[in-house]
């Protein structure tokens, strides 16, 4: 009776503390596929939404500047020969001999004047013309590597969230930019982890990573007492955000911080577990990281794209 006894109250005692310290809830994963789900549908819509760029009007304009260009320069043509006309009239009125008033070299001279005038002022509006028809075409090209960059950009934060390959995206991106991709994103090119893998994987990580800890005895809670034996019994751990720099408190906030998609303050937190759990999350702390550079490579990108 009385190992009877011992063992329905130690199996009470382990229900407890199960109760007691286990999550209430866990992560309902339904929520979380939901949640990428969603995610991927609106970077989807905002693929979709991007439009082509309308050049129509930047090849009209086009054309009517060569228009205008040939206009200017058969006006151009057409008062070079009549000034040259009229300056071989004066002259073949002087019949080559010296003037016989001052009135003929005046008027030759006067002509000539005009005539370097209006060359003048053709060869400027040919030239401005021709600079702000380069310009137009120049900010044109800009309009559509803008274009296709944003779109292969999409595309990349979409490949990234659902973990597909990147390579054709990266390809494109590079093409757009003139210049090579990131290597954080060309080494992740056959695909980057997904949140939800890392989601899913962080809870065996963290089992592994406290049972070290507590193990070696640097977890930072009390190793004596039944609270503590049904602790390591039982491989009791919070997953709910607790205070505190216990190996445990540790894990829940970090855990917590990824749960709502906080990666970068996930891997803060878990750089100050002791070097024993921190070993044990190598794996997946290289996977986060991983994740962690091809994103803030991306954002790097976006907004060099969004300053040219």
């Amino acid at each position: 009776m009385p190992l009877v006894l011992g063992g329905v109250i130690a199996g009470a005692a382990g229900f407890a503390v199960a109760y007691f310290y286990l999550p209430q809830t866990q992560t309902n994963l339904d929520d979380v596929l939901s949640s990428r789900d969603a995610r991927l549908d609106a970077l989807e819509q905002q693929v979709a939404a991007l439009e082509p760029v309308d050049l129509t009007s930047v090849t009209d304009a086009q054309s009517d500047f060569a228009a205008q260009l040939a206009i200017l320069q058969d006006e151009f043509a057409a008062m070079t020969a009549d000034l040259n006309d009229r300056i071989a009239a004066l002259d073949g009125a002087s019949g080559g001999a010296a003037p016989a008033t001052e009135g003929f070299e005046a008027d030759i001279s006067a002509l000539r004047a005009e005539l370097a005038e209006l060359s003048d002022m053709a060869r400027t509006e040919l030239d401005s013309a021709r600079a702000e028809a380069a310009a137009i075409e120049e900010n044109a090209a800009a309009a559509a590597r803008n274009a296709a960059g944003r779109a292969a950009l999409a595309r990349l934060q979409t490949s990234v969230e659902s973990g597909a390959p990147l390579g054709a995206a990266l390809t494109d991106l590079q093409d757009v930019l003139g210049e090579p991709v990131p290597d954080s994103l060309l080494a992740v090119q056959d695909g980057v982890p997904s949140l939800v893998a890392l989601q899913d994987s962080f809870p065996d990580y963290a089992r592994s990573a406290l049972t070290a800890a507590r193990a070696a005895g640097v977890a930072g809670e009390e190793t004596s007492g039944i609270g503590a034996f049904l602790r390591n019994q039982f491989e009791v751990r919070s997953v709910n955000p607790r205070d505190g720099d216990t190996v445990d408190a540790i894990l829940s906030r970090a855990q917590a911080a990824l749960r709502n998609g906080m990666l970068g303050d996930t891997l803060a937190e878990l750089d100050a577990l002791p070097d024993v759990a921190r070993a044990e999350m190598s794996d997946w702390i290289a996977l986060a990281e991983t994740r962690a550079d091809a994103i803030d490579a991306i954002e790097t990108l976006a907004s060099s794209l969004r300053d040219n």
